[in-house]
């Protein structure tokens, strides 16, 4: 399968309804303000909805959670790195929105850290930082990502 070239009319008639069902709850919900609902419309619905990835997900994998979850800001996940190319209709303004005008045209600045060797204990004394929390994240290609990662595909990476 070429990439950008979602697999059409492959998505199961009960995820079909799972979707047009969670469409309307999103947007019927008076307290919903997500950018899932601002931005899937019934248009981009309809376009996206019978799509599914090389890696088998469908717009399900990518709303589920805004439909769950009404209190949402953003309510979508990306379950593979295809999913941004065959729901891009839906990705892109969100992305660009949540970002202030960041679009995919444009690039990442060069990352600076500094001099690393002048890096200081910002609590030497112990009384202000309580924790903190390093959040790592991988992707291996030909996997999806890790919500959608079968228990063998687990064991073999």
């Amino acid at each position: 399968m070429c990439p950008g070239k979602g697999i059409s009319g492959k998505v199961d008639k009960e995820i079909i309804k799972k979707l047009e069902e969670g469409y309307r709850k999103v947007h019927d919900s008076r307290h919903c303000k997500s950018l899932l609902k601002k931005y899937l419309t019934e248009s981009t619905f309809d376009k996206l909805k019978k799509l599914k990835t090389k890696y088998g997900s469908t717009l399900w994998e990518v709303i589920q959670s805004g439909v769950m979850d009404l209190d949402s800001s953003v309510g979508v996940y990306a379950p593979d790195p295809d999913a941004y190319i065959i729901f891009a209709d839906l990705f892109d303004p969100i992305i660009s929105d949540y970002h202030e005008g960041f679009k995919k045209t444009d690039n990442q600045p060069e990352k600076d850290f500094g001099d690393l060797n002048k890096f200081i204990d910002l609590d030497p004394r112990g009384e202000f930082i309580v924790s903190t929390r390093v959040r790592c994240a991988r992707s291996i290609e030909t996997y999806p990502f890790n919500p959608s990662l079968t228990e063998p595909e687990y064991q073999h990476t």
